[in-house]
């Protein structure tokens, strides 16, 4: 799970991530539902599996506030109930967990660090349109659309 990991040097497609996850839960913890709109950076990433496993570092994960981070990562038995929730289920959490031992996926997420930023980025700029149709009323898709490897 996401224990450790505090030595674990930020790339500017962690940044770009990080956006898009916070972004697609409309900038409100998703475990105490405290918004944080007002000030963003109160607001974490929270990655299930340490950002030092480059399979899933740019896959799914929560948006939490310090408080409730500190907590699941505290309490492991919460932190999977939380994230299989998120994730889809049981039959997710396996796919994931799959992803997690590739090292093809590791490799080519390491090597491609540009790419993943570039698409990411983009992908914070389209949650930020989301995010307006959302405020207006209007049908809208706040759903991260995860990296996927290019061959």
């Amino acid at each position: 799970m996401g224990f450790g990991g505090g030595g674990i040097k930020r790339n500017i497609a962690d940044k770009h991530f990080s956006d898009c996850v916070r972004k697609s839960a409309k900038w409100h913890c998703q475990r105490c539902e405290k918004d944080y709109s007002d000030k963003h950076q109160g607001l974490q990433c929270s990655h299930f599996i340490t950002r030092g496993n480059w399979a899933v570092r740019y896959d799914t994960s929560l948006a939490l506030c310090a408080y409730c981070h500190n907590f699941v990562e505290g309490h492991p038995i919460e932190h999977t109930r939380l994230f299989t929730e998120h994730i889809g289920g049981e039959g997710e959490l396996e796919k994931f967990l799959q992803r997690s031992e590739c090292k093809g996926l590791a490799q080519h997420n390491r090597a491609n660090v540009k790419a993943i930023s570039t698409y990411y980025r983009e992908e914070s700029k389209r949650l930020d349109d989301e995010l307006q149709k959302a405020k207006e009323g209007k049908p809208h898709d706040l759903r991260v659309y995860r990296y996927m490897r290019r061959t």
